[in-house]
């Protein structure tokens, strides 16, 4: 008997074309949308643009440098190590050359050094993302203010506050360079910078190691499996609504004259939602296969992540129709298909990456169904093993039985208005 309600199951829902629209042909159209819009910027396609910053100098470093040692001359034996300290001690040509024309930073920093009489005009216009002024005599002042008493020059910096990304990476770089004179500063009042301590330069090379090598995931990929987990959730309240109109319009009572057990009935609906997922997902994600040509390589774990998330969105159906059931509506399921379904859909990630937003939301999102079974089948794209995707099924398997039997124990065991 339950094969024979299984298959009227079947036989509405192929005969509704606007649940195949929206289960099928609706998540391969925003597939293709999202893949092709968002494709350059995902796989970092587009070039990335650069930082145009503005150096305006008022003085001659190198002259400064000359007029300091002749001053200082007069008061502090000049050696060689010493001439070789207050040359490795610019802080203009530091700045400039080290830090912000480092080979680290040259890629996505563009410096213009400008004259200083234009740099009201330049100041009124968004033609820069930031301008660094550096007055005149800044270089003696410094050097001063570390072999002699005296307080420490300043520069001013001004940014573009429309552009708060690029400011907060010149104000990081800045900081950084502050830092490292800060300290030379400090040691040299403290007279600590003798001829036997040379001044290291700044140093901001970097070496990126990398542990482990994946997969890189494209948006096509991403887009492909958010958007299956995201529609799948919709089949549960599609399902859902459909019972509670089988129970309005009388047929679960005739069912139950048949001498058929209600839970029986329960579990038909569990089945046919757990077929009609997996046959879901596998025709969503061989389309996408066909399409994008996503790299899916452990077909059988692919499998095994399907059904579980198939279970649990048999378990999300059932519990709604006993829902419905309960309080003789179809709110339950209109609730979750037009509220909670884009709730869990932004927790779990269907949307955007959530894990760059919050780690916290990243977490919960992987106790939503979609959640767990899209970070299941990204952690496959990159040649994830069954050890890596043990965590995954364990919150799917926990999530089935808490929807199961919620749903088992409030459904109604008779007919009839409860």
């Amino acid at each position: 008997m339950i094969w024979s309600i299984i298959k009227k199951q079947f036989k509405l829902f192929l005969r509704n074309p606007s649940e195949l629209l929206l289960l099928l042909a609706m998540p391969v159209g925003l597939i293709t949308i999202l893949s092709f819009a968002l494709g350059a910027l995902w796989d970092s396609q587009s070039d990335m643009e650069k930082i145009e910053l503005a150096i305006v100098q008022h003085g001659n470093e190198e002259q400064q440098i000359e007029e300091f040692l002749d001053e200082i001359s007069q008061t502090i034996p000049l050696n060689e190590t010493l001439i070789q300290n207050v040359h490795s001690m610019l802080p203009v040509s530091t700045l400039i050359d080290q830090v912000l024309g480092s080979s680290e930073t040259e890629e996505f920093i563009h410096i213009t050094n400008l004259d200083p009489s234009k740099l009201e005009e330049i100041r009124n216009k968004n033609e820069f993302n930031a301008i660094i002024e550096i007055p005149d005599g800044f270089t003696s002042d410094y050097l001063t203010s570390i072999f002699f008493e005296g307080n420490a020059p300043t520069f001013q910096v001004y940014l573009n506050e429309s552009e708060q990304t690029t400011s907060m990476i010149i104000q990081n770089i800045l900081d950084y360079y502050q830092y490292q004179f800060s300290l030379f500063s400090q040691l040299g009042k403290a007279r600590l910078l003798t001829e036997q301590l040379t001044v290291p330069s700044i140093d901001l090379s970097s070496e990126i190691k990398t542990v482990e090598s994946k997969q890189q995931i494209s948006a096509s990929t991403y887009y492909t499996f958010s958007m299956t987990v995201m529609f799948i959730l919709f089949l549960a309240g599609s399902i859902a609504s459909q019972s509670y109109i089988e129970k309005d319009s009388h047929i679960f009572d005739r069912i139950l004259l048949a001498q058929v057990h209600p839970l029986i009935y329960l579990l038909s609906i569990v089945v046919s939602t757990i077929i009609l997922a997996v046959m879901q997902v596998s025709i969503l994600v061989v389309a996408a296969k066909l399409i994008f040509n996503i790299p899916i390589t452990n077909w059988g774990l692919f499998l095994l992540i399907t059904l579980m998330l198939s279970i649990v969105v048999g378990g999300i159906s059932a519990l709604l129709s006993s829902l419905n059931f309960k309080s003789n509506s179809a709110n339950a399921s209109n609730l979750f298909m037009n509220a909670i379904v884009a709730i869990m859909s932004l927790l779990g990630g269907s949307f955007f990456n959530i894990s760059g937003l919050s780690p916290v939301l990243a977490e919960i999102g992987l106790w939503t169904p979609n959640g767990a079974a899209l970070e299941g089948y990204l952690r496959l794209v990159q040649d994830g093993t069954w050890s890596s995707i043990q965590p995954i099924i364990l919150n799917l398997g926990i999530l089935a039985f808490i929807f199961l039997l919620l749903a088992f124990l409030l459904f109604p065991k008779r007919g009839g208005i409860v």
